[in-house]
C-alpha cells in the first residue's frame, strides 16, 4: 500500500468514488465478482473463512464467532455490513478498522480495476477489498457475513471451513422470493460439498429446504437441540453441551434470549473449528461471549437518560426487540419509555405499519422519522395513510424527531431507538458526541465508545 512517508489516496474522494455505487441497487449474481478476484490473483482462496447467513442474527453470531477466535490469540478478520458510522467499520482485524490510508488506497485499486473494465456494485467492491486486504494482512481466519440471500450474494465465491445460517425470515422478499422455502433456498446457496453447516433455521418449510440441500451436497449439519443445546441460565449467559465441550454458566455480553440463540450457533461453529484443529477451547468460548461487542443490537446507552439502541428492521427483529422490553428486569416501567421508530421499504413489500404495530404497545409515546442512509425511507406522507398508535407524533428530519422524543424524559427514563440501522448509527453518533457511553452487562464496566 502507500508507502512511509508518501501521500496515498485521499479518503475523502475515494468514499465520494465508491459512493457512486451507493445507489445501484442490489446486483445478484457471481460473474462481476469472480472477475475482480481474478484481476487481484484470487484472496478469497488465501484465507480460511467461516461463512454466516440468515435473516436475523447474522451479524451478531458473526461477532461472536470473531471474539471466541480473537480470545484464542488467532488474527482474525471481520467482514460485516451495513456499518452503523463509517465505512471502515466494515472491515476489521483483531477487532480493529481498516485504517483510512489503507481504506484509501484499496478503493483506489478497484477504481483502477474498474476503470479497466471490471464492473461492480458497491457491495461487491467492498467485498473484493475485505479478501484482499484480509489476505494480504495474513490473517488466520476470516469470518464473513452475507450482504442479502446467499447463493447468488457477492461473498458466495469461498468454499469455507463451516457455513451458519443463523435463520430465515420473511424480509428482502421482492430480492429473494415471496415465501419462507424461496427465501431459504437463497440462505442455503452458501452451503458447499462436504462442508460443515450450523443451522439455526427453526420454521418447518425452511427447515426443510436446508435439510434438503445439506443431504444433496453431503454437507454435515448441525442443529440445536439435536446436535447440540443451548439453554439460557440467567438474563446474562446461558449453559452449552455440544460434541466436544461441556460449559455451564458462560456470560454474554449481548442482551435478549435470541442472542443466546446466536451465541449457541457461534459456539457450535468454533466446536467444529476445534475439531479441525483450530486451537480453540471452551476457556477461548467463555472469554469471547463475555467481551463481545455489538453495537446497535438491544445496546444501552448511559447518560442524562438510558437509551436503548436495537437495529431491528423485519417481523422477526421487532418481535425479538419487543420480548427483550417485555422480559427485561432492568427496563422502566411501559409509561417511562418513549419509542422513536423509523425504517425503510427499499422493495416497496414491508409490513411498516405492522412492524410498528409489534412495539409501540412496550411504549408510553411513539415518534415516528424518516430514517437517513441509501436506502429509500417510509416517509412522514406515507405514514399519515396507515393506522398510527394512539398519539403517536410524526417527525420529518431525525435530529428533530430524537428532541421530541427527548422531551420530558428524565433519569431512569428510557428512549428506544428502532426500525432501521442506518437511524439507529445516526442517533448514536450524535449522542455519543454529547457525552453518552455504552453500558456493559459483563461487570467490566462503561465502554469506549467510537463514531469512527
Amino acid at each position: 500500500m502507500a508507502a512511509r512517508g508518501t501521500r496515498g489516496p485521499d479518503l475523502a474522494a475515494a468514499l465520494a468514488y465508491l459512493d457512486r455505487f451507493q445507489f445501484h441497487g442490489f446486483r445478484l449474481g457471481l460473474e462481476r465478482m469472480e472477475a475482480v478476484l481474478d484481476a487481484l490473483g484470487h484472496p478469497e482462496r488465501a484465507v480460511p473463512v467461516v461463512h454466516v447467513a440468515g435473516t436475523n442474527g447474522k451479524g451478531s453470531a458473526a461477532a461472536l464467532i470473531t471474539a471466541i477466535l480473537s480470545a484464542a490469540g488467532l488474527r482474525v478478520g471481520l467482514y460485516t455490513s451495513p456499518h452503523l458510522h463509517c465505512l471502515a467499520e466494515r472491515f476489521r482485524i483483531g477487532g480493529r478498522p481498516i485504517p483510512e490510508p489503507e481504506l484509501a488506497e484499496r478503493i483506489h485499486r478497484i477504481r483502477r480495476l474498474v476503470e479497466a473494465g471490471c464492473e461492480l456494485s458497491y457491495f461487491e467492491a467492498t467485498t473484493a477489498i475485505a479478501f484482499d486486504w484480509f489476505r494480504d494482512a495474513a490473517v488466520d481466519l476470516a469470518v464473513v457475513e452475507t450482504g442479502l440471500g446467499g447463493r447468488l450474494d457477492a461473498t458466495n465465491v469461498v468454499v469455507p471451513r463451516v457455513s451458519v445460517i443463523t435463520g430465515v425470515g420473511l424480509d428482502h422478499r421482492s430480492y429473494l422470493g415471496r415465501t419462507l422455502a424461496a427465501i431459504a433456498r437463497e440462505k442455503a446457496g452458501i452451503v458447499k460439498p462436504g462442508v460443515p453447516v450450523v443451522s439455526g433455521v427453526r420454521r418447518a418449510a425452511a427447515r426443510r429446504v436446508v435439510h434438503g440441500r445439506c443431504r444433496e451436497l453431503a454437507a454435515p449439519l448441525s442443529e440445536p437441540g439435536r446436535d447440540f443445546t443451548v439453554r439460557r441460565w440467567s438474563d446474562l449467559g446461558f449453559h452449552y453441551r455440544g460434541a466436544l465441550w461441556r460449559l455451564r454458566r458462560i456470560s454474554l455480553a449481548l442482551r435478549g434470549a435470541h442472542q443466546v440463540r446466536n451465541a449457541g450457533l457461534a459456539v457450535r461453529a468454533c466446536e467444529i473449528l476445534a475439531a479441525q484443529g483450530v486451537p480453540v477451547t471452551g476457556a477461548h468460548v467463555r472469554a469471547g461471549c463475555r467481551r463481545v461487542s455489538w453495537p446497535g443490537r438491544l445496546e444501552v446507552l448511559a447518560g442524562p437518560i438510558r437509551v436503548l439502541l436495537d437495529g431491528a428492521h423485519n417481523p422477526d427483529g421487532v418481535r425479538a426487540l419487543r420480548a427483550a422490553l417485555d422480559a427485561g428486569r432492568e427496563w422502566p416501567p411501559p409509561e417511562r419509555r418513549v419509542l422513536l421508530w423509523g425504517c425503510s421499504d427499499e422493495g416497496g413489500d414491508k409490513d411498516y405499519a405492522g412492524m410498528l404495530a409489534l412495539v409501540a404497545g412496550a411504549a408510553g409515546r411513539v415518534v415516528v422519522t424518516e430514517p437517513p442512509g441509501p436506502r429509500r425511507p417510509v416517509r412522514v406522507a406515507d405514514w399519515r395513510g396507515v393506522s398510527l398508535p394512539p398519539g403517536a407524533r410524526l417527525e420529518v428530519d431525525w435530529r428533530r424527531a430524537l428532541d421530541t422524543a427527548r422531551e420530558e424524559l428524565g433519569p431512569g427514563d428510557l428512549l428506544c431507538v428502532a426500525g432501521s440501522l442506518y437511524l439507529v448509527g445516526a442517533v448514536r453518533s450524535a449522542l455519543v458526541r454529547e457525552g453518552f457511553r455504552p453500558s456493559s452487562r459483563c461487570g467490566a464496566g462503561p465502554e469506549r465508545a467510537s463514531v469512527s
